[in-house]
């Protein structure tokens, strides 16, 4: 089965190889800050059917079933498709802290504990804080995504940061609004580079 092409900033596959010599139109509409992203899996964000991966994540992530954790962090570790070697740095996606004492983890930060440690690469999960809580990013639409969120992440050690080079961790992309706005900080405290990884892209159509 051939592997669809990507756009080479979001990693949005496209409809035919034709396309694949330039960012797609999300992208070219709104640049993201961050350098490219990629996710080890994707899934139709309009499927209401059973995606394996996608009800594992909500499993995790809503049930708050933090056993799922290692599985998840270990299909990242051997599906990511950067070497993540290369960063100064891996960067889970912060959670305010009224969402993390609802959930009692940072989802994000168990997925991308096992990644830095198996790259050799330092995990900080304290110098990017979420300083406001938002809404739920799944009940908005791609507008009010990036509204919600602007904003919502500062830099609190930008000693940490200056001239690094950051692989952020999320678990899922849909429209790049939450890991696109930690890039904003991140690049504005200094940071050399941004890339994201995740474990699933929710593709819009």
């Amino acid at each position: 089965m051939p592997v669809s092409p990507l756009c080479p900033t979001c990693g949005a596959p496209f409809q035919t190889r034709a396309d694949a010599d330039h960012p797609c139109a999300r992208c070219l509409q709104h640049p993201p800050r961050f350098g490219r992203a990629r996710a080890c899996t994707l899934y139709d964000a309009a499927d209401t059917g059973n995606h394996p991966l996608k009800s594992v994540i909500q499993q995790y992530k809503y049930n708050r079933d933090v056993w799922l954790a290692r599985p998840l962090a270990a299909l990242l570790v051997e599906r990511a498709p950067f070497v993540v070697g290369v960063y100064d740095v891996v960067m889970p996606v912060p959670l305010h802290v009224e969402r993390l004492r609802w959930r009692g983890f940072n989802q994000a930060q168990f997925l991308a504990q096992p990644l830095a440690r198996a790259a050799g690469v330092a995990l900080d999960p304290h110098s990017l804080q979420r300083v406001r809580p938002t809404r739920p990013q799944v009940d908005l639409d791609e507008k009010e995504r990036r509204h919600n969120v602007l904003g919502a992440f500062r830099v609190t050690r930008p000693q940490r940061i200056a001239g690094r080079s950051i692989l952020l961790v999320d678990d899922v992309y849909t429209t790049g609004a939450t890991v696109n706005e930690c890039s904003r900080a991140l690049l504005q405290a200094g940071a050399k580079r941004v890339d994201v990884l995740v474990l699933a892209r929710a593709v819009l159509h």
